[in-house]
Order: structure tokens, then sequence, then C-alpha cells
């Protein structure tokens, strides 16, 4: 038995998604989001690029293969709709899910998490739902460089690692949070 890379599956899925009418391309977008994470620029460029050319091959087999003689000019219509729908489902679905979700493993004794935020005051309330923050000590930030912070704080048993980039307007958010006992 073959074992699957998750990046084979990320851009061969869609493939066999695309196929069911706009359940598919919403699926589609989710599984481009999940594989870019919160990287959302990727993610939107790569679900337009796909779902452009998914709907391109489905629209040719559909039409040129596909013969229902007393309603054909209808189906036509329909496939290149749902296609339009269907791409802009993709589109939307992985934008709203790279910007807006927050991607959590587990890993024995830590969890780690990565979010975006919009400003620094957002950064405790979305700490706040893995660690009480008032039991945190003050923040030891180590600057990297302009644009690059990695802090280290320590909530009763728990030591969270964060490192926070600025993306444009945003700041991206990975966290680590690690049991110390």
């Amino acid at each position: 038995m073959m074992n699957f890379n998750l990046k084979y599956i990320t851009f061969i899925a869609p493939l066999v998604l695309w196929w069911i009418p706009l359940l598919g391309p919403f699926l589609t977008g989710l599984l481009f989001s999940y594989y870019f994470k919160t990287n959302y620029r990727y993610s939107i460029i790569i679900s337009a690029v796909y779902s452009i050319m998914l709907s391109l091959l489905t629209s040719f087999i559909l039409i040129n293969f596909i013969k229902i003689s007393f309603i054909n000019s209808l189906f036509h219509g329909v496939v290149i709709l749902f296609n339009i729908i269907g791409s802009l489902i993709c589109v939307i679905t992985s934008y709203l899910s790279s910007k807006h979700g927050s991607f959590t493993k587990i890993k024995g004794d830590s969890i780690e998490t990565e979010f975006i935020i919009s400003n620094m005051n957002q950064l405790d309330e979305m700490l706040s739902h893995y660690v009480d923050i008032r039991t945190c000590n003050k923040p030891n930030i180590k600057f990297i460089d302009e644009s690059h912070l990695e802090v280290t704080r320590e909530c009763s048993n728990i030591r969270i690692t964060y490192d926070i980039t600025k993306m444009g307007k945003e700041l991206r958010v990975r966290a680590k949070f690690k049991n110390m006992l």
C-alpha cells in the first residue's frame, strides 16, 4: 500500500471533487486553505488557478461528450453557470478559511496553532482560548527583524512560545504551548 503525502492528495483530490456541483468547489477551497494554512495569498492564487483549470476541463468534457438532444443548449448554459459559481465558491472558501481560521495540531505534550490577527490587542484574546492569560508572566520578547518577533511566556505549568510575522496589514502568529511538568 502506498503512503500518500498530503501534498499529493491536496493537488489530486480536486480532480475528483470538482465533479460534485457546488459541494466539490467548497471542499476544494477548504483543502487548499488547510494546505496553505494562514498564507491566504497562496491559497487564493492556487484556488483561482485550479478552479479555472477544472472549470475548463469539466466544461469541455460535459459540453463535447454528453449530448442531450432536446435540451442541449440549456445543459451547456447550466454547466457553465455551475462552473462559474463553483469557482467563486472555491476562491471565497479558501480566502475566508485561510484568513479567519485557526489551524491547530496536538502533539504529545504540546499544542501548536497558527492564526492571523489584525493587531497585537487580539493576541491575548486568541491565546486565552488555550490558557488563562492572567496567570502568565511578562513576555520575553526577542526582535528577529523589523517584521518578525519571537515571544516566550510562562503561564502556570505551560510555556508559550510564539512567532509573530508581519504580513502586509495582518500579523501571522505561530504559537506552541508546551507542558513543563
